[in-house]
């Protein structure tokens, strides 16, 4: 599709704005990074309007993020052995990010420890959470605080995973004209005599068993996991 025919937002007034600092968009960005999904990509993936800083700033933590969690998943930072066959290209290519990964794992006992780097973790985390806002919600919150929670998904317990895989439940109505709105589910809660309408936001799925997300109608929530493996959830704290 020809980039000047696309359309980003039905609100004109975030066109052009970048989803990740508010700056002006002179190119696109996809939410998830491709490095995220496996090849072929979906056909026409989630994309947002981005400034070229935003765009180049994110790569190499994305490349870090996405590697470390597949060797993590897999079980082994030995790049032969490694069966994502994205996660062993770039790892082979990139002999430094192998050598850093492999540092930051080691084993005592036979169980796995992992030293992870939290600041490049919390920097997708929240690039992934604001793309989501603006692509979904048009909720634009470059210059919002936020928390982060992260969590395997195999070390919830049952609890802990059926609240997590819950879509939220929304007192307000997503932006009129949002994909949020579009894809929205309503229905009428009774109680007594008094009468409510809630909204059921959707799990919307990149690609199977790589990539989910879902948003709040409030545009305040979004939790996603990659790659059936790690589960997270960002919340506005303004």
């Amino acid at each position: 599709m020809n980039k000047s025919k696309k359309t980003y937002y039905n609100d004109w007034r975030l066109k052009n704005v970048c989803a990740y600092c508010g700056g002006f968009a002179d190119t696109e960005d996809h939410v998830p990074s491709r490095c995220f999904l496996n090849d072929p990509l979906p056909d026409e993936p989630p994309v947002v309007p981005c400034c070229e800083e935003c765009n180049k700033s994110f790569s190499l933590d994305e490349e870090y993020v996405s590697c470390v969690i597949d060797c993590m998943k897999e079980g082994t930072t030995d790049v032969p052995s490694i069966q994502r066959t994205k996660t062993h290209n770039t790892l082979n290519h990139s002999i430094a990010l192998a050598e850093k990964i492999k540092s930051q794992c080691w084993d005592s006992g036979g169980v796995q420890f992992w030293e992870y780097e939290k600041d490049r973790f919390l920097r997708v985390m929240r690039k992934l959470a604001f793309g989501h806002l603006a692509y979904y919600n048009e909720t634009l919150a470059f210059d919002s605080d936020f928390l982060v929670s992260m969590k395997l998904l195999e070390q919830m317990n049952d609890s802990e995973r059926k609240s997590f895989e819950q879509p939220y439940l929304n007192d307000f109505v997503p932006e009129v004209g949002s994909r949020a709105l579009q894809k929205s589910l309503f229905f009428i809660v009774e109680d007594g005599t008094h009468k409510s309408i809630k909204h059921l936001s959707q799990w919307e799925t990149v690609q199977e068993e790589r990539y989910r997300y879902c948003t709040s109608s409030e545009g305040n929530k979004v939790k996603f996991v990659i790659a059936e493996y790690l589960a997270v959830e960002v919340e506005l704290a303004n």
